[in-house]
């Protein structure tokens, strides 16, 4: 038989092909061959179509004649077909429709999120404009939910929010890449996507790896060919090579991370007249906040060099320079690996950005893990962050970031229910919104509130209607932000970190604790002054998410500085608020201030309530208010 691909968007054309489902238990060492026939029903078997819909020994093949499938071991990756036969459409159309809506009845797998129906996901790899297409790439184990051997799984879409399901694009399957196609990027070189990826060989070391497409015309870039002289770069050993940059001279630059002793956590850097030959120079940046660095970047945003990396368990950036003659970067401001540098303050690491130059946005794509001991049970563990537009502040020293506006797509508009100049009690313990609920929903809330007051106050979600259970999104204020004996922000007390005593104390503390908040908070009040307008605490406070014991309960929280002037007294904050499933995503939205990404897993099948909290209200006859209140029912992202 011979070879010929199918693609997602032929498959199933009326005017071509048949097509019917088919659901096969077997062992993970099987794969899946796609069988298609013509109208004349010449047959010719389709190259290997991963369709991960369901976990462990349970495989999901697609027949384009409906009367037959094929098989193949999956080590083999060639044309030997060890089982062909009739198949009864009609039981395995059924037991497909149970697999699917096992999956839609998972209360915690999420919808319009990026992730495999199935099994183990976590770096984006290669995100890359090309042809007319979105490409994101990521890690992937086909075969568990743990992530043993990393492949690259793709999707591809129009407009980055709705997405179609691809083959597999790289497996390990050379000697320098057997055991794991680890994190990479793609350049555009010379008009062609090339992907560099970090191979893990036989003796589990880290080389640098490249893979071209087979077909440029093809626009979905399903098939990659690797590079005959792979490995490219075997030392030194690190990981997760970025998006190649260019000088005037026309040379090519690449980063990766790394980490020694003597450097701490490091870029190094190399460079390359042709792609593919390729010469270490030196770090091109370093520091001793963390041993080693991870998913490193370097981008340019409004005429602006900046560098991210991941270390400490989050991703961090520095906006800085690039000298020209050294090759080497400075920070202009806060360095990689200080607090006050998060890309995300909560659960979000091993990012990658890509410039798109549809919108003419920098666009950044980070990993959110999962937060609990149930992930392996459940099937499915891991999944990407949405998408978001990056940009500087206005003196250009500061990362900023929101989502993108393609994703007001996702928006059902029979559902969008709209609440204007609300009037809160100084006291709430809980009220539920009236009418409104889901857990697959936005919400834009925009809070009014009195300066000059010490206040607590916000929004719950997925709560259930007695409050038992609920995810409680709040801000607060002081009035008094030099020395903050009595602050108390769950798990943020810089008293509970060891080696403080006094507020003096925090910074130093804290620079040697990874977990340690508050030093951030701290410092940046006295880099403002006394008399700044206001200074306000986000937090994601998770005590009542759920009753798991497993799951982290550990608060997140980010500091905004309120700039522009209030208005009779009053402040206005702006809250853009995503919920899907079991991941919440928060953004201040016109300034790109703040973003915090985490999990919470309820239980009870009725948390989907919204409420209204106030823990501490104003003690004048000012008000909090709700100004404005939209909130919408979005829709999956998978076509």
């Amino acid at each position: 038989m011979k070879c010929k691909r199918v693609y997602p968007n032929n498959i199933c054309r009326a005017h071509t092909f048949y097509c019917a489902a088919a659901y096969v238990v077997r062992n993970s060492t099987v794969a899946r061959k796609l069988i298609n026939w013509s109208n004349t029903q010449t047959p010719q078997v389709a190259d290997l179509f991963w369709r991960p819909y369901i976990s462990n020994d349970a495989l999901i093949a697609y027949a384009a004649y409906p009367n037959h499938i094929a098989m193949q071991d999956r080590s083999r990756f060639g044309s030997d077909i060890l089982q062909s036969g009739p198949i009864n459409v009609v039981n395995l159309r059924n037991s497909l429709s149970k697999i699917l809506q096992a999956q839609a009845d998972d209360q915690f797998h999420p919808q319009y999120h990026l992730l495999p129906p199935s099994n183990w996901l976590n770096d984006p790899n290669g995100p890359v404009y090309y042809n007319g297409y979105y490409h994101m790439f990521f890690q992937y184990d086909p075969d568990s939910p743990v992530g043993r051997i990393k492949y690259w799984g793709h999707c591809y879409s129009k407009d980055m929010v709705h997405w179609v399901r691809l083959p597999i694009a790289i497996a390990p399957d050379q000697k320098y890449d057997i055991n794991g196609i680890w994190t990479g990027s793609i350049s555009i070189v010379d008009g062609v996507p090339i992907i560099i990826y970090t191979g893990i060989n036989e003796s589990n070391s880290q080389v640098q790896c490249q893979a071209r497409p087979a077909n440029i015309t093809d626009p979905t870039l399903t098939k990659w060919i690797k590079e005959p002289s792979n490995p490219l770069i075997t030392s030194p050993s690190g990981r997760d090579p970025s998006t190649a940059f260019q000088d005037d001279q026309n040379n090519y630059y690449l980063i990766y991370g790394f980490g020694s002793d003597e450097l701490g956590g490091q870029a190094v850097l190399f460079t390359s007249r042709d792609f593919v030959n390729w010469t270490y120079l030196h770090p091109i940046h370093s520091n001793h906040y963390d041993t080693f660095w991870e998913c490193p970047d370097i981008f340019n945003v409004s005429n602006r060099l900046v560098m991210k990396a991941s270390l400490r368990g989050q991703d961090f950036w520095a906006v800085g320079e690039l000298d020209s003659i050294e090759k080497i970067f400075h920070p202009l401001a806060g360095d990689l690996g200080e607090y006050t540098q998060l890309v995300d303050q909560g659960k979000f690491y091993a990012s990658k950005s890509f410039y798109d130059p549809i919108h003419d946005q920098q666009v950044i794509v980070g990993w959110i893990a999962e937060d609990d001991d149930q992930g392996e049970k459940r099937g499915w563990q891991g999944m990407h962050s949405l998408p978001r537009s990056i940009f500087l502040s206005d003196d250009g020293l500061h990362l900023r970031s929101r989502p993108v506006e393609a994703l007001q797509s996702l928006r059902i508009e029979e559902s969008h229910r709209y609440f204007h100049n609300i009037i809160l009690p100084s006291v709430i313990p809980f009220e539920l919104v009236p009418d409104v609920s889901g857990n697959q929903i936005e919400v834009m809330i925009n809070w009014q509130f009195p300066r000059d007051q010490d206040l607590d106050f916000g929004l719950s979600v997925l709560a259930t209607s007695d409050g038992s259970q609920r995810t409680s999104i709040g801000l607060m204020t002081r009035v008094n932000t030099d020395f903050m004996p009595s602050w108390d922000v769950p798990g943020y007390d810089y008293f509970s970190v060891p080696g403080i005593i006094d507020s003096v104390n925090c910074r130093y503390a804290c620079d040697q604790d990874v977990k340690c908040r508050s030093w951030t908070f701290d410092s940046s009040v006295k880099q403002r002054g006394k008399n700044h307008p206001q200074l306000v605490w986000v937090y994601i406070n998770r005590t009542l998410s759920q009753k798991n014991p497993g799951a982290s309960r550990t608060a997140l929280s980010g500091t905004i500085w309120l700039e522009s002037e209030s208005l009779n007294n009053q402040w206005f904050l702006q809250l853009n608020i995503f919920i899907d499933h079991s991941v919440i995503e928060v953004f201040e939205p016109q300034g790109g201030c703040l973003a915090i990404a985490t999990r919470v897993y309820p239980e009870e099948s009725t948390a989907e309530n919204l409420a209204v909290y106030v823990n501490n209200g104003p003690t004048t006859n000012q008000n909090l208010i709700i100004d404005t209140f939209d909130i919408w029912t979005l829709n999956g992202i998978w076509t």
